[in-house]
């Protein structure tokens, strides 16, 4: 077969690779594992404990409702090692109830003058360090509620910081004067401006703009199981323009003994099998063959 493909679609097949571009290695920082502070932790293990005692009496539904359980499960989880106070939000198709425990509850609906989250705390330091040496920085977060408490902090802490997710308008489409998504790019990217920090969203951000001429590090707030998110948002700072000359940095902030470490691992083990794959000549892929149900297979994966 590979003598047949050599001899027809050689001559008229030629397939660019990353690693021919002459880009400078990115840099992938070890995953840098912080403590939760006192509160977050109380929350995390009542709600993981939770999910694990539901687990046992899983076997008695019906399979689809249990994957949409265990779907939202997951969900949750992932909340909770972004943002405490998401806990307070309603999950679409989930509505299973978690927190039981009053003094748990008290915790959630309170947190944000309780206690500032552990990777809010690093974030802060990492981030005013590299603004400090003249670094424009972006902080990749899958949390709409985690993306406005960042701003906030960040603009307390004195570094401009601009959004963009979903709800930020594309083009001007009205007399309002809401900033567009271009709008703070070209402010971002602009050598005079003091827009230091770019908070994004994946979902809406992972393959729409270019950075790397501007911005070469950035920081993973925190990370879904959506493997093509995850890689096309790399190369936000990393390609073909800029990244010939200039070194590109990530870092990932993890909490240590929560799922985290399951994110993070899961998805540097399907981005290793798909280089490996798109090196091969010939070869038909999509991202897609490595975007199984996430959060269903992580949940087996976690509680069994």
């Amino acid at each position: 077969m590979r003598t047949l493909l050599d001899k027809n679609i050689g001559p008229l097949f030629y397939r660019v690779r990353k690693s021919e571009l002459s880009l400078i290695p990115a840099v992938f920082n070890p995953p840098i594992e912080l403590e939760m502070n006192v509160l977050e932790r109380r929350v995390y293990d009542a709600i993981e404990n939770r999910i694990r005692s539901y687990a046992q009496q899983d076997y008695l539904k019906n399979i689809d409702f249990v994957r949409r359980l265990q779907k939202g499960r997951m969900v949750r989880l992932r909340q909770s090692v972004s943002n405490t106070s998401l806990l307070s939000t309603a999950l679409q198709h989930y509505h299973e109830t978690l927190i039981t425990d009053k003094s748990i509850a008290d915790i959630v609906a309170g947190y944000g003058a309780l206690e500032v989250p552990a990777k809010l705390e690093y974030l802060l330091a990492k981030v005013t360090e590299l603004v400090s040496r003249g670094e424009k920085v972006i902080v990749w977060t899958n949390f709409i509620g985690t993306l406005k408490l960042l701003q906030c902090h960040l603009l307390e802490a004195g570094i401009k910081a601009k959004l963009i997710f979903g709800q930020t308008p594309v083009e001007r489409s009205t007399l309002l004067e809401t900033e567009t998504r271009e709008e703070i790019i070209e402010e971002f990217k602009s050598k005079e401006s003091n827009l230091k920090v770019l908070i994004l969203n994946p979902a809406a951000c992972a393959e729409s703009i270019s950075l790397h001429t501007c911005c070469h590090h950035a920081i993973y707030y925190d990370l879904s199981y959506s493997l093509a998110q995850y890689l096309q948002s790399l190369d936000r700072i990393h390609r073909v323009g800029g990244s010939e000359t200039t070194q590109a940095n990530y870092y990932f902030l993890q909490y240590a003994r929560t799922i985290d470490k399951d994110i993070y691992s899961n998805l540097r083990s399907k981005a290793e099998r798909m280089y490996a794959l798109i090196e091969k000549d010939y070869e038909i892929y999509s991202l897609d063959m490595f975007e199984d149900d996430g959060d269903t297979e992580a949940y087996q994966r976690v509680f069994g």
